[in-house]
């Protein structure tokens, strides 16, 4: 390290300290101060951008940022906030970020932001529509296997890494992954039935995870995707995790039979009393080798969930994640390591969560190399796969991108089934994408097109 760097880095360190010092002391002018020294860690364009929206939040006497940050502030002790900070901030944005782009200078490609780890696809249920149900249940990765990839994730700037399943809570080394890893900030999702007051309390004295419940909606929602007794259960959990402190996050697979009730203002209000800080959508997508279309949102629910979420977003007091409908906010699809990819329980290093195919198994390669591979260059040279970005995604949208990739590519399905909606289901995929794309250029060319070009009259 020369000594332009040396100073640098020591600069870092101090505004990182008086940033970890605010922490202690609550205060609306020590929120906004916050911001100011985030600022001067990193040179990110997207990174800043997001801050300075933060801040103008924040400054704004009626949005619920500010609300959003006292929750948080008031929940967390002061070591978990400096933790959170550590991990998800520090580490996530501003030193990751400056090392995935000192990556992409030597190695021609920037690592992503995020890596999405199915260790285990153990589960104690089988829930209506999983997108893991292809899979079975039988494929877990070894330890020291998930340990080397962490490794290798700290290496390329990986900070964020969410952990899905199976049930990650049958995986029997997940607590000690999360405790030998604390400059990674985890993101847990879990059906909340084999949550007990033991394991809270374990979550709790770790402090770089959020836990995220999956619920279908309220009872009759929940049980008929889950099965009968889950709601009860996944009440019972947050309860546990609230009573402990733990950062909660909720998290939806939207259909045709739910979308009204989990993108009500009734639900997204009974989640944050049950504690939630964080509501995820996702789509139900026809990828587990079973596909039901019936499942599938119409245009019109899809964008009743846009609309309903846009709303929240200035009302609740809490962050929200509508993957699909958020894409003009990332320019389309996020896939193929352009920001997050998925390491499956086989080994599998896949596009995304939704995307069953692949070229590498992390058995035989390393990390960087499975991200630069052919099928990811492939997909990132394609994107954004629609100048529309309300029409993201290259499975639903977009069916004929996917079908280009794998001709080029030749990649394997990573379970039985994976191909029937790129083969004897594809005029089927080609027509729900067709029927959502009339709509959504409408939505996009009214709404998104035309506030663009005011705009930039205005300016």
């Amino acid at each position: 390290m020369n000594f332009r760097n040396e100073i640098k880095h020591f600069a870092t360190n101090q505004i990182a300290y008086l940033i970890r010092s605010l922490l202690l002391r609550l205060s609306e002018e020590n929120l906004i101060r916050l911001t100011y020294l985030a600022e001067r860690l990193t040179a990110d364009g997207e990174v800043l951008a997001g801050i300075k929206g933060v801040r103008e939040y924040l400054q704004d006497p009626g949005h619920p940022t500010k609300r959003l940050f006292a929750r948080i502030f008031e929940y967390l002790t002061p070591k978990k906030r400096q933790i959170l900070f550590d991990t998800l901030f520090y580490r996530g944005f501003f030193l990751g970020c400056n090392k995935r782009e000192a990556y992409k200078e030597i190695h021609g490609f920037r690592p992503p932001f995020a890596m999405i780890l199915s260790p285990s696809l153990h589960c104690n249920l089988r829930c209506k529509g999983c997108y893991t149900l292809g899979y079975g249940t039988k494929p877990e990765l070894p330890y020291n296997l998930v340990k080397r990839v962490l490794g290798e994730c700290q290496e390329l700037g990986i900070h964020f890494v969410t952990v899905l399943g199976g049930e990650p809570l049958v995986y029997p080394h997940l607590f000690t992954m999360i405790e030998e890893h604390p400059e990674i900030f985890f993101q847990v999702y879990t059906n909340g039935t084999l949550m007990t007051r033991e394991k809270a309390k374990r979550f709790s004295e770790l402090g770089n995870v959020l836990v995220v419940m999956s619920i279908e909606g309220y009872e009759e929602e929940t049980d008929r995707w889950r099965g009968k007794g889950v709601y009860k259960k996944i009440m019972d959990s947050f309860d546990y995790l609230r009573n402990e402190n733990v950062l909660i996050g909720s998290s939806a697979t939207v259909t045709s039979e739910n979308v009204e009730v989990v993108a009500s203002e009734e639900f997204i209000d009974f989640m944050i009393e049950k504690g939630s800080f964080a509501q995820m959508y996702f789509l139900y997508i026809p990828v587990n080798g079973h596909a039901d279309f019936s499942l599938m949102v119409t245009p019109e629910q899809r964008d009743h969930l846009r609309r309903q979420v846009l709303g929240f977003r200035n009302t609740k007091p809490i962050f929200f994640l509508d993957f699909w409908n958020d894409g003009p906010y990332v320019e389309g699809c996020i896939a193929g390591g352009r920001r997050y990819f998925h390491l499956n329980a086989k080994g599998d290093v896949e596009p995304c969560v939704y995307t069953h195919v692949a070229v590498d198994n992390i058995r035989n390669t390393t990390l960087a190399k499975a991200l630069d591979s052919q099928l990811f260059r492939s997909i990132r040279r394609r994107q954004p796969h629609n100048p529309n970005h309300l029409r993201p995604c290259m499975i639903i949208d977009n069916p004929h991108v996917m079908r280009e990739v794998i001709a080029e590519t030749g990649p394997y399905f990573t379970h039985p089934g994976a191909e029937e909606i790129y083969t004897t289901l594809s005029e089927d995929m080609d027509q729900y994408a067709e029927r959502f794309g009339r709509f959504a250029d409408t939505v996009w060319n009214n709404e998104y097109v035309c506030e663009r070009k005011t705009i930039a009259k205005a300016s």
